[in-house]
């Protein structure tokens, strides 16, 4: 399984289902504000994705996510956000690394936050600002994926602007719990939602797609 795809980006790091029904673990507390991941109706970011080339540069793929809080809908008593993506400049998805991308069209997503993690409609953890024990969120022939929250931030840069990012790693171990060589990284910024994530094949230690904020709108 030499290229298993390894991605980490946020359209697709769902964990195990975990059932919302009180399961959740309680998070550490953090100084985080009371909106971390901006769930505001009306707030849009726009991402770009980049590709590694031979030399080792990323270059613009010209697929584009346009993402807005369209809407708020009411699931068991629970206050979801509306996530509608718009995908351009992928109408050829089975070319190059495009396939790893959103193809061209509209999507939409239900997303809250739960004491501190971010999950979609039917309990799956996308992220969490504070809980920093290791998760598994998927099982493969050849290992596990793991989810895990690092203490340190970091800041990234985009086209955006710069911004101070928790730092999420998502990486494999094979049967014997040994670490397969990818690490992939999702940044999220308190009160700007994400920011910079990555993609990667297992057996690679270098990741080949950057998906990067390009411009935003908070509310």
């Amino acid at each position: 399984m030499k290229h298993i795809l390894f991605i980490s980006l946020i359209v697709i790091l769902l964990a195990s289902c975990n059932d919302d029904s009180g399961s959740l673990p309680l998070p550490i507390q953090n100084n985080v504000t009371s909106n971390f991941y901006a769930l505001t109706v009306g707030n849009t970011w726009e991402y770009k994705y980049y590709q590694r080339n031979s030399n080792g540069n990323f270059i613009d793929t010209g697929v584009v996510d346009a993402v807005e809080i369209t809407n708020t809908v009411n699931l068991n008593n629970n206050i979801y956000y509306e996530f509608k993506t718009i995908t351009s400049g992928n109408d050829n998805p089975s070319s190059n690394y495009n396939h790893s991308l959103n193809e061209t069209g509209e999507k939409t997503e239900l997303l809250r936050d739960s004491l501190g993690y971010l999950i979609n409609e039917v309990g799956s953890i996308k992220y969490t600002h504070s809980d920093y024990n290791e998760r598994l969120t998927d099982t493969e022939s050849f290992g596990t994926y793991h989810f895990m929250l690092v203490e340190d931030p970091v800041d990234v840069t985009t086209q955006a602007g710069s911004f101070y990012c928790l730092d999420a790693h998502t990486y494999v171990k094979d049967t014997n719990g040994n670490l397969l060589p990818s690490l992939d990284h999702t940044n999220y910024s308190d009160g700007f939602g994400l920011i910079f994530s990555t993609m990667s094949y297992v057996s690679y230690s270098e990741h080949f797609i950057e998906k990067r904020l390009n411009t935003y709108n908070i509310q």
